[in-house]
């Protein structure tokens, strides 16, 4: 099997057979970024001169739509393999102004390639005339793992433009990572069922308290996507086990609801003849469906109740109403409701400056699995950093559906967010983010998540004025050009 086939040959085929613009699928940042690089150093893949003005001049018109400063857009380290070869990269560790850039560019027409990871397909709505796909599977947070039915779908679905092209190509380059035959499996496979993402979390069941009664959250989540699915999933349970009940004999099919085991039910019941080992295995079977369709019709109220409970253990409950701490606390819209209100009430936050302020929430808005700046000197103390790792301890104790279990301090998240408060500005930053090996595109996404935490933080005008005020200050000084010019801040 011959080597991953590079961008110049990729680009230099398509080309030959008119089947440009295309989305080059490439199953990592780094080979991405490795592709723009090396067609700045093709001389074959240079753009005509006139291209290259006219591409350099469409630029100029995003910069001023999007009133950003042109410095953020012509210092990045792609700049000129974009402007000289009309290839860019595209994926999460890119600065999300660039990203925008890029698929402006696409929609405009004025890409030869993007070179992009697999998250492009899904969440980017812009096509090409060809779709490149150059792995059998992709890379994330756990691992390496095959394309699923969704995924390809989802890929190969960008191939051919409204209005442009009356068909669109997926082309599938053969490697040792790319197999045409497993692409090909995969293709003729149906997508993957329709899931909920829905669950009865705490953060989400005690933002709904503010508007809904614990009943009226009860009829909510019964008939919510995920009820609806559970309920869906137990009447085909009921249904194999009333098919297996029909097979069996009359004097056995009595024992269905008798609650004890299988030799116990047929003592109870006084059968003198004998029981085969098929009838004992076929009831056990019909009495194992009914168990699991009951458990899956009862999941999520099931679910609720050990929310509501955690709830009440935390003290953000009194009965069935909100407790004077649960009424403050559902003002935080976030996923780490639970967390940011613990952090509160556990006077981490009283006194605090700024810096203390950003670096505890960016603490726990970082992702473990990314690399962020790092100093010995962290801008947390250690006393800071215990009492944090206790509290979501305390958290992770309550047998609450929705706690993020992984969920960790992490001290260089909250250097690189102090960092960046202080730094002088964005160009200069992003050398300490090159120097460090650190994308800017996951550094920008710790900022802004830890801007929006703040936010939310913000909105305790009424039971915490003083912290509120120092969270919008705070916040302000995160959302700085480039964070702020693509961020209505308005309305966060």
């Amino acid at each position: 099997m011959r080597a991953l086939m590079n961008i110049a040959e990729i680009v230099g085929e398509l080309d030959r057979h008119h089947l440009l613009p295309a989305i080059v699928f490439r199953s990592s940042r780094n080979q991405c970024d490795l592709d723009a690089e090396r067609a700045c150093h093709n001389k074959q893949l240079a753009l005509p001169p006139l291209k290259q003005r006219e591409l350099h001049q469409k630029i100029k018109e995003i910069i001023r739509t999007f009133d950003v400063d042109p410095e953020i857009i012509t210092t990045h380290p792609q700049y000129k393999a974009l402007v000289t070869t009309g290839i860019g990269a595209h994926h999460a560790g890119q600065l999300l102004m660039w990203r925008l850039m890029l698929e402006e560019l696409m929609a405009a027409g004025q890409l030869r390639a993007l070179i992009a990871t697999g998250t492009v397909a899904a969440g980017v709505d812009f096509p090409a005339r060809t779709v490149v796909i150059t792995a059998h599977g992709r890379r994330g947070a756990t691992g390496y793992k095959a394309l699923t039915a969704a995924d390809f779908q989802q890929m190969s679905g960008r191939a051919g433009r409204r209005g442009r092209d009356t068909v669109g190509f997926c082309v599938a380059v053969p490697s040792a990572f790319c197999d045409a035959r497993k692409l090909l499996e995969v293709s003729q496979q149906p997508a993957e069922p329709l899931v909920s993402a829905y669950f009865p979390s705490p953060s989400t069941v005690l933002n709904l308290l503010r508007y809904r009664t614990v009943d009226g959250l009860s009829y909510a989540v019964e008939r919510s996507l995920a009820g609806f699915i559970d309920n869906k999933e137990a009447d085909k349970l009921l249904l194999q086990a009333e098919e297996t009940q029909q097979q069996l004999a009359p004097d056995i099919r009595t024992l269905v609801a008798v609650d004890t085991e299988e030799d116990g039910a047929i003592a109870q019941a006084g059968i003198i003849r004998p029981v085969t080992k098929n009838e004992k295995k076929a009831l056990k079977k019909v009495r194992r469906l009914r168990r699991e369709a009951a458990s899956l019709q009862q999941r999520q109220i099931q679910l609720l109740e050990s929310a509501l409970q955690g709830l009440r253990r935390l003290g953000y409950l009194e009965g069935v109403n909100l407790s004077e701490k649960g009424i403050w606390a559902s003002n935080l819209c976030t996923s780490l409701v639970i967390e940011l209100a613990e952090i509160i009430e556990g006077g981490l936050l009283i006194g605090a400056s700024p810096t203390v302020l950003a670096a505890v929430i960016a603490s726990i808005s970082g992702d473990k699995h990314r690399q962020y700046l790092s100093s010995k000197q962290s801008p947390l103390s250690k006393e800071q950093a215990v009492r944090l790792r206790e509290i979501l301890q305390c958290i992770r104790a309550e047998p609450m559906p929705g706690i993020i279990e992984d969920l960790a301090v992490l001290p260089d998240a909250a250097f690189t967010v102090v960092t960046w408060m202080y730094a002088e500005d964005w160009q200069y930053f992003r050398g300490l983010l090159t120097l460090s090996g650190v994308a800017e595109g996951d550094a920008a996404r710790l900022i802004t998540q830890t801007a929006e935490h703040l936010n939310q933080i913000s909105r305790l005008a009424r039971s915490h004025k003083d912290l509120a005020d120092l969270a919008e200050e705070t916040k302000l000084q995160l959302l700085r050009p480039p964070l702020s010019e693509v961020i209505n801040l308005e309305t966060i």
